[in-house]
C-alpha cells in the first residue's frame, strides 16, 4: 500500500463529508498530528486506526486502503421489488419512514406466523 495514495484518498473523503482534520481525528479517536501525516503520506495508520477512520469516513476498510468500490450488491430475486426499492429510495424521508413501518409489520408477521408453525409442529 503507497502511503501517499491513502493520503489522497483519506482527504477526499474527508473532505467530502465537510470534516475537518480536527473533527476527524475527534470523531476517530486519531492524533490530530497523525492524521495530517497519514493525509501528507508519511506515514500509514495500523489496521485498527484504517478500521476506525474508514467507519467515521463512512467507506469499506476495502475502499480507503485500496480505492476500489465495494462489489455490488446481490440482485434482488424479485426484480419487480427491486424496482419499487428504487422508487421508495426517491421518496421524501417521511413517506420512507412510513414505507419501513409498513415493511417492517409484514415481516414481523411472516416471522411470527413462521414461529406459530414450528411451535404447532414440536
Amino acid at each position: 500500500m503507497d502511503p501517499r495514495e491513502l493520503g489522497v484518498r483519506l482527504t477526499r473523503y474527508r473532505q467530502r463529508l465537510g470534516l475537518s482534520m480536527t473533527q476527524l481525528a475527534n470523531q476517530s479517536g486519531v492524533d490530530y498530528m497523525q492524521i495530517s501525516r497519514y493525509e501528507k503520506g508519511q506515514t500509514l495508520p495500523s489496521l485498527d486506526t484504517a478500521v476506525r477512520l474508514s467507519i467515521v469516513l463512512k467507506v469499506s476498510l476495502d475502499e480507503l486502503v485500496t480505492g476500489t468500490q465495494p462489489p455490488e450488491p446481490p440482485m434482488f430475486k424479485n426484480e419487480r421489488l427491486l424496482e419499487r426499492m428504487r422508487e421508495l429510495d426517491q421518496l421524501p424521508a417521511d413517506r420512507q419512514a412510513m414505507a419501513l413501518r409498513v415493511l417492517d409489520t409484514v415481516i414481523t408477521g411472516h416471522e411470527l406466523e413462521s414461529l406459530s408453525e414450528r411451535l404447532r409442529r414440536s
